[in-house]
């Protein structure tokens, strides 16, 4: 007689993909049927894909107990959500950080059969306090540059200058002798500078992630 195949079967969401922020929790779904059959030889196994070469186990049921200090990177955030001997294999990431980017494969195996779903987790970082900081003099008549910068931040990152008003802190336009750098808009260029240049000048680095300002005077 032929040796019997396994049966595989894709789960519910197979090639979902994720987006979060870091620092915020996820939980990637992994539905299967595979609880009521034999109990004794259930066995869950969640993967993380670095690349086509690297993986590591995230989580894992086998022999009755569950490892979940397989990934020292991510030691302590991670867990099943529910049940996952009756069919909810879900896996609970917290306080997201970068290096939980990759593809996930959620294997759940019993008795000769086989259930898994794949899922893309992208995790985005949104900017870095940004650095703000002057270079010239403030002086009638000469020129002075508004440079501003996040150190580190999902790309790409805009960045806005505004004027403050010194009333109601209302952003305002910048003046009319402002030139903003096209190459590197966290520069502008203020020339022929006057009394009117003067005040509170606030830089915002905004990202798909949230946004961060720091402000000059």
């Amino acid at each position: 007689m032929g040796k019997a195949q396994n049966r595989w079967r894709f789960l519910a969401g197979f090639g979902t993909e994720f987006k979060r922020v870091a620092e915020e929790n996820v939980t990637l779904p992994c539905h299967h049927r595979l609880g009521l059959l034999e109990q004794g030889s259930l066995d869950i196994e969640w993967l993380l894909h670095i690349s086509e070469t690297v993986q590591k186990a995230v989580i894992t049921y086998s022999g009755g107990r569950v490892y979940d200090d397989l990934n020292e990177e991510q030691k302590g955030r991670v867990s099943f959500t529910s049940n996952f001997l009756a069919g909810d294999a879900s896996l609970q990431i917290t306080s997201l950080q970068a290096s939980d980017a990759g593809k996930y494969i959620c294997k759940v195996k019993n008795a000769g059969q086989y259930e898994w779903a794949r899922i893309t987790l992208k995790v985005v970082e949104k900017p870095s306090k940004p650095k703000c900081w002057l270079e010239g003099e403030m002086l009638e008549g000469k020129e002075l540059s508004l440079h501003c910068r996040s150190a580190s931040g999902t790309a790409p990152i805009s960045y806005r200058w505004q004027r403050i008003s010194e009333e109601d802190e209302r952003a305002e336009h910048l003046p009319p002798n402002s030139r903003v750098n096209i190459s590197n808009p966290g520069q502008v260029l203020l020339k022929n500078l006057t009394q009117m240049s003067t005040g509170l000048y606030r830089c915002v680095a905004t990202n798909e992630a949230g946004q961060e300002s720091c402000a000059l005077r």
